[in-house]
């Protein structure tokens, strides 16, 4: 009788501690890694975790489409994919093709909203022309990053 007690003593330790021990992971990863808003469907103040696609606006804006991201931590977040525009003149919109291009994308400076990290600087780099394009913008007051004019670019 005394070892069964033993056992179910130390059985229930161990499941406290595990149970601790996740619940520690779990909220220490929660508060440590930023999010990215506006990525999906161009919707501001929605935050993304490393999304596979990016909008940033409708009808001929340029977008990214398969990301993989190479990394994602506290300070930055760091992937590469397609970037995808329509050739600039072209009018109207819905009539125009889009082509694709490697892209590298750098998400830097981590902000505080409501509570909740995310990344407020972005960093594209494409290959257009020759050479190498850096471009870079800022998540605006409103939840929507705004870029330089990108289009003799593409």
């Amino acid at each position: 009788m005394n070892i069964i007690r033993k056992l179910l003593a130390g059985a229930a330790i161990l499941g406290m501690a595990l149970a601790g021990a996740a619940a520690v992971t779990g909220t220490a990863s929660a508060s440590t890694v930023p999010v990215v808003y506006g990525s999906a469907a161009a919707l501001p103040w929605h935050g993304y975790v490393t999304p596979g696609s990016f909008y940033f606006g409708q009808g001929g804006a340029p977008y990214f489409t398969s990301l993989h991201w190479t990394s994602w931590n506290g300070t930055s977040a760091q992937a590469t994919g397609k970037l995808w525009g329509q050739k600039p003149g072209c009018s109207p919109s819905y009539l125009c093709a889009y082509s694709s291009r490697y892209v590298q994308v750098t998400l830097t400076t981590v902000h505080l909203r409501n509570g909740i990290r995310y990344y407020a600087h972005m960093a594209v780099k494409f290959y257009y022309g020759g050479k190498w394009h850096v471009v870079t913008g800022w998540l605006g007051s409103r939840g929507y990053w705004m870029f330089p004019l990108v289009y003799p670019y593409l």
